[in-house]
């Protein structure tokens, strides 16, 4: 049994309330209040006293406030709140309906994915270019394991790192790491785990379970994925956060020399994959050029033929620029018998991040590989065939060996 007050120390304390209401309201002006007391051991008193809290609130103090003071009891905490805690997967419930939102809302978006597919990428590029734009910071950690991990994700995600160096410093950063199972301090050289994790003062949530970084996945895999929200389970996701960091400080950075290596290893094994995953995602073949583009790509083989070596085109957004550069390119290197060297210049990341995708696509579906550059920030790779620059790219262009295209 609580303490009982008689029915002027009950007016008292109401006015008490009052009192400390106004000075909060002065002092803080706080978007809302919790009001409340404790009464017996059953509802947490460890010693028999009359005390009342007076919480102020502010938007965005947690994650979703529905439910009031029921947080005292985390699960019970929003009787509203409808979040499934199970991502089944499958068309009814694929994961990409879940995690794709939260690309939106957060400022650290952490995700490990033991096998990761450039169909994957492709599926969360938009919801990437957004909370980099925003200047959120995404991290993701994915593995070597029986070469599952395909090389041309892996030259995906370098090129993402790259090109969010070129921002202002403002601008959201974009950092991908491996795990080398042969270095694990493990007797089982194995690596599955799977987790996305994304988090900001208003927002924790994080889908531990079955999905790799892949389109299936995403989308149609039968994939269970549990959803853990920080204000009802501050521990697990507190655990979550701290085992990514563990894997972080054991990955190894990303760089070109590495994914070659792997690629070449991985075509010498040639393993059988398991199932599940005995697939590779491939992403659409690149387009045909449009009638606006084939007229420019005329126009520009005509200068060409002309000894004209430099030439602008004017396209309105959305008619394909970067495209038109890739066709362009691809056009010169049949006329020359060998493709020229490329210089790519843009001034946002996006742009670039778009543009050796665009490349690279072109490029692997005639047989080809190129190799990417990028001198952004402190990377200044200039003998690749196919090199991207931010804004410092200009100081490169006048007497250089390259083909420029600039957006």
């Amino acid at each position: 049994m609580g303490v009982r007050c008689t029915p002027d120390e009950q007016r008292a304390v109401l006015a008490l309330v009052d009192e400390v209401k106004r000075r909060l309201d002065d002092e803080l002006a706080p978007d809302g209040y919790n009001v409340g007391f404790n009464a017996g051991s059953a509802a947490g008193q460890t010693v028999m006293h009359l005390h009342v809290h007076v919480i102020p609130r502010f938007r965005g103090d947690m994650d979703d406030p529905r439910g009031g003071v029921r947080h005292v009891i985390p699960s019970k905490g929003n009787y509203l709140r409808d979040v499934a805690p199970l991502a089944t997967g499958g068309e009814d419930d694929p994961l990409a309906r879940h995690v794709l939102p939260l690309f939106d809302r957060a400022g650290d978006i952490a995700i490990v994915a033991a096998f990761v597919q450039e169909s994957g990428l492709d599926r969360i590029r938009g919801g990437v270019d957004r909370a980099l734009q925003r200047g959120a910071r995404i991290r993701i950690i994915t593995g070597d394991y029986l070469n599952i991990t395909q090389a041309a994700a892996l030259e995906t995600l370098l090129d993402w790192e790259h090109a969010t160096r070129s921002d202002d410093a403002g601008a959201g950063r974009f950092v991908a790491r491996v795990i080398e199972v042969e270095q694990l301090p493990t007797r089982s050289k194995s690596f599955h785990p799977k987790s996305w994790r994304f988090e900001s003062p208003e927002l924790g949530v994080a889908f531990v379970g079955s999905s790799n970084l892949s389109r299936s996945a995403l989308d149609s895999g039968i994939e269970w994925n549990l959803r853990v929200d920080r204000d009802r389970d501050h521990a697990a996701c507190s655990r979550v956060r701290d085992a990514f960091e563990a894997l972080w400080t054991r990955a190894r950075p990303l760089d070109a020399a590495w994914i070659a290596a792997y690629a070449q290893r991985a075509r010498r094994a040639d393993l059988p994959m398991p199932p599940g995953e005995d697939s590779a995602e491939l992403l659409d073949p690149p387009p045909e050029p449009h009638e606006v583009q084939r007229a420019a790509l005329e126009r520009l083989r005509a200068r060409g033929a002309e000894g004209r070596t430099r030439a602008i085109v004017v396209l309105a957004t959305g008619l394909g620029k970067t495209w038109l550069a890739a066709f362009d390119h691809a056009q010169l290197a049949r006329e020359l018998g060998r493709p020229p060297r490329l210089l790519f210049i843009a001034h946002r990341a996006e742009l670039l991040r778009q543009s050796a995708r665009t490349f690279r696509r072109l490029w692997r579906a005639g047989g080809q590989a190129r190799r990417v550059g990028w001198f952004v920030a402190d990377s200044g790779e200039l003998d690749a065939d196919l090199v991207f620059a931010g804004e410092d790219g200009n100081r490169m262009a006048a007497g250089s060996d390259f083909t420029v295209a600039a957006s």
